[in-house]
C-alpha cells in the first residue's frame, strides 16, 4: 500500500479502535485523541506488524483493567487515576513506541527500531498485567526497596502473582514480535528468534521492575487526611478531600514512572541486542550468520535509485558490489524485493547459482534464464524471469531491499524458481548475509 493510502487507512483504523474504546469506557476524551494520534503513526507509518503489537497491548490491558473490577474496588483509591486512560496515560505507555516508528522512517531497513518498539510495548504490557493481576494475589506483596510486606496496590509492591503476570504480558508481545513479518529487515532462523524472544521478554520484565523500584523509592505519594490512607491521587482523594504530599519527587507521578518503564524496556533490549551474536539466519553448523558488505555505485544506502534502473527509465539492473564471503561459501543468492508495494511485498529480482568468487554484478544483467558466468534467474512477482525495476504508484518513496546470501551448498537450481522456493531450499545453509536498500519515488 502506498504511503498516503496507508496513512489514511491507519488514521481510519485508529479512529475505529480509539472511538470504540472511548464508548466502551476504556479511554477518556483526551485519551481517545491521543490514541488516534498514536495509532495513526503506528498503523500508518509502521504497517501491520507494528499495529499488531500495539493492538495486542491495548486490547489485553483494557480487558484486564475490567477483569475482576469488583475485587479491585477496595484498592482503586490508591491509584492516581481510574480505568479510563487519559492522554497522559496513553502517551506514557505508548509514546516511546510511537517514537520508534518515526525512527524506523529515518533508518529504513535497520532492525533496532523494531526491537526498541517491541521492548517498549513489552515493558508497558508487563507493567499493566502485573498491576491488574498482581493486586489479586492471595499472598501479600513486598516492597521492592525494603522487602517488607505492604498492602495490595501500594506503589513499589511486588508479589509472586504479579511477577508471573508481568512475564506473561511481556511474553505475549515478544512472541508476536518474532513472527516472520513481511517488510522487516531480517528473516532470522528459529534459534535466533528464540534468543530475540527471550531478550524482549526480559526487557519487558525488567521495565516493569524499574517501574516498581521507582514506585517504592521516588514516586510521589500523598495521604488523605480524612481516612489516613496513602494514595497517588492529587489534588483530591476519591472522597473529595484534598490530599497532602507525603514523600517522593513531586514531578515523579505515575505517568512519569510509566514513561521510565517503557524507556527502560528500550534500553534493556538494545543493550542486550549488542551482547547477542549478529541477528540473522542460522548457518549449517547452527551458528548465527555473519554479514557481507553490499553496496551499489549507483546509489548510497537508503538513498534514491536513479530512474535509469526503473520502469521510467531503461529498466536496467544496477551494478552491485560486495566483499569476500566467508570461508566455506559455495554459492551466492541475490533477492531484490519491495515491502511497501500496495498488495504486499513485491519481488523484483531472484538470481541464484552465483559463483562464490564473484564480488559483484555488472550493470544491466540480461533477463535470460541462464547468464553465463553470473548465475541462474528466477521469476519475479510479475512472473517474468530476471530483473524488473522499481515502478511504485505516485506518492511517497518506496524501499527496495537487495539481499545477498552466502551459502554452504551448491545451488544447482533450475531456472524459474520463486523467492519463496529459493528461501525454502537455502534454509539452514546461510553462512552470511548482506543488504543494501534504495528508494524510489514516482512523480
Amino acid at each position: 500500500m502506498s504511503q498516503p493510502y496507508q496513512l489514511l487507512a491507519g488514521f481510519l483504523l485508529a479512529i475505529l479502535i480509539a472511538g470504540g474504546a472511548y464508548y466502551a469506557g476504556a479511554l477518556s476524551r483526551s485519551g481517545m485523541v491521543a490514541a488516534i494520534l498514536l495509532g495513526t503513526i503506528v498503523f500508518g507509518l509502521g504497517g501491520i506488524p507494528w499495529a499488531v503489537l500495539l493492538i495486542a497491548f491495548f486490547v489485553s490491558s483494557s480487558l484486564l483493567s475490567r477483569l475482576f473490577s469488583r475485587r479491585k474496588e477496595r484498592i482503586e483509591e490508591k491509584f492516581s487515576k481510574g480505568h479510563r486512560r487519559d492522554a497522559a496515560q496513553v502517551l506514557a505507555n505508548g509514546g516511546i513506541a510511537g517514537l520508534c516508528v518515526l525512527l524506523w522512517q529515518v533508518f529504513p531497513g535497520a532492525l533496532w527500531p523494531w526491537l526498541a518498539f517491541a521492548g517498549a510495548l513489552a515493558a508497558a504490557n508487563a507493567d499493566t498485567w502485573a498491576t491488574e493481576l498482581g493486586v489479586l494475589s492471595k499472598s501479600p506483596p513486598r516492597s521492592l526497596r525494603t522487602g517488607r510486606v505492604v498492602e495490595p496496590g501500594d506503589s513499589g509492591g511486588v508479589s509472586r502473582m504479579g511477577l508471573i503476570a508481568a512475564t506473561g504480558g511481556s511474553l505475549l508481545i515478544a512472541g508476536l514480535a518474532v513472527l516472520p513479518w513481511p517488510g522487516l529487515p531480517s528473516e532470522p532462523g528459529l534459534e535466533t528468534r528464540g534468543l530475540v524472544m527471550l531478550l524482549i521478554t526480559l526487557a519487558g520484565l525488567g521495565g516493569s521492575l524499574v517501574d516498581s523500584l521507582l514506585g517504592a523509592t521516588v514516586q510521589v505519594i500523598y495521604t488523605c487526611p480524612a481516612c489516613g490512607n496513602e494514595t497517588e491521587r492529587y489534588p483530591l482523594h476519591r472522597c473529595g478531600t484534598k490530599t497532602i504530599f507525603k514523600r517522593g519527587w513531586r514531578w515523579m507521578n505515575n505517568d512519569t514512572v510509566n514513561a521510565f518503564c517503557t524507556a527502560s524496556g528500550v534500553i534493556i533490549v538494545l543493550a542486550g541486542g549488542m551482547l547477542l551474536p549478529p541477528l540473522g539466519t542460522k548457518g549449517s553448523g547452527g551458528e548465527l550468520m555473519n554479514t557481507i558488505p553490499l553496496s551499489s555505485p549507483a546509489f548510497a544506502q537508503g538513498q534514491p535509485i536513479p530512474s535509469k534502473f526503473t520502469c521510467e527509465g531503461e529498466n536496467l539492473s544496477p551494478e552491485l558490489q560486495w566483499g569476500n564471503p566467508p570461508s566455506g561459501t559455495k554459492s551466492l543468492v541475490l533477492i531484490m524485493d519491495e515491502p511497501d508495494a500496495p498488495m504486499g511485498t513485491y519481488v523484483h529480482w531472484v538470481i541464484y547459482n552465483i559463483p562464490p568468487n564473484l564480488t559483484g554484478l555488472r550493470e544491466g544483467v540480461s533477463t535470460e534464464p541462464q547468464v553465463s558466468g553470473v548465475g541462474t534467474q528466477g521469476v519475479n512477482s510479475a512472473r517474468k524471469t530476471g530483473y524488473t525495476g522499481p515502478c511504485p504508484p505516485p506518492g511517497n518513496p518506496h524501499r527496495y531491499f537487495f539481499t545477498l546470501y552466502a551459502l554452504d551448498i551448491w545451488t544447482i537450481f533450475d531456472p524459474g524458481f520463486s523467492k519463496e522456493q529459493v528461501l525454502q531450499q537455502i534454509e539452514g545453509h546461510v553462512l552470511a548475509q548482506g543488504q543494501v536498500i534504495g528508494t524510489y519515488e514516482r512523480k
